[in-house]
């Protein structure tokens, strides 16, 4: 995995502008995804879906329009499990099996990784040949599914170069979504990638 260092200069870097990067885990979702699509078309808002390998093996067509609508995709493992927990080779494999799912969907690799539960280990951080992207701000919208604490949820966290966790396999996320581009919009924030958002928060 690549690393930046946090002292090192980088070249090209603006720290004057307003940015936020909007993911989505544990899609794609035949219904859901396509709203959240839709709603982030209408802002021009660009997001990162972290899929799983056994979704993206129903849901290929979904994936690819997730790629082909600007978004940027990234490796969630293909059954989800708590990395710490498995040995090396079967988590290779979670990353592995997810990787061809997501090669024969889209054409080309995932460009992130993102752990689920956020749980991993240094080791672990340096074996997935990927950079490995957490999260700043949870929205917990998994455990309320209220379109309403969505909103209020990023409000109450927002921070400049924030990640959003949000899950684009909750209806209520979906209906909630517009609020939240709302706000930010509003607050002047441009929605990044994570891969596009990493270089000001590493």
């Amino acid at each position: 995995m690549q690393m930046v260092e946090v002292d090192a200069p980088v070249e090209g870097l603006d720290d004057t502008k307003k940015r936020v990067a909007l993911t989505f885990d544990d899609g794609p979702h035949p219904k859901v995804t396509k709203q959240v699509l839709d709603i982030l078309d209408r802002y021009n808002a660009k997001a990162t879906f972290f899929m799983l390998g056994n979704r993206v093996q129903y849901y290929p067509e979904i994936a690819l329009d997730v790629l082909n609508r600007g978004h940027e995709v990234g490796n969630h493992t293909w059954s989800h499990p708590v990395l710490p927990k498995l040995t090396e080779e079967q988590i290779m494999n979670e990353f592995t099996t997810t990787e061809n799912a997501i090669i024969s969907a889209i054409g080309q690799e995932s460009t992130v990784f993102r752990p689920p539960y956020g749980s991993t280990t240094d080791a672990i951080n340096a074996m997935i040949p990927r950079d490995v992207a957490i999260w700043s701000i949870d929205t917990l919208d998994w455990k309320h599914r209220d379109a309403n604490k969505l909103v209020q949820s990023v409000k109450n966290q927002m921070h400049n170069n924030a990640i959003i966790l949000m899950h684009d396999i909750h209806q209520s996320t979906a209906d909630g979504l517009n609020g939240v581009l709302d706000y930010l919009t509003n607050e002047g924030y441009e929605f990044v990638t994570v891969s596009n958002i990493m270089p000001y928060v590493q």
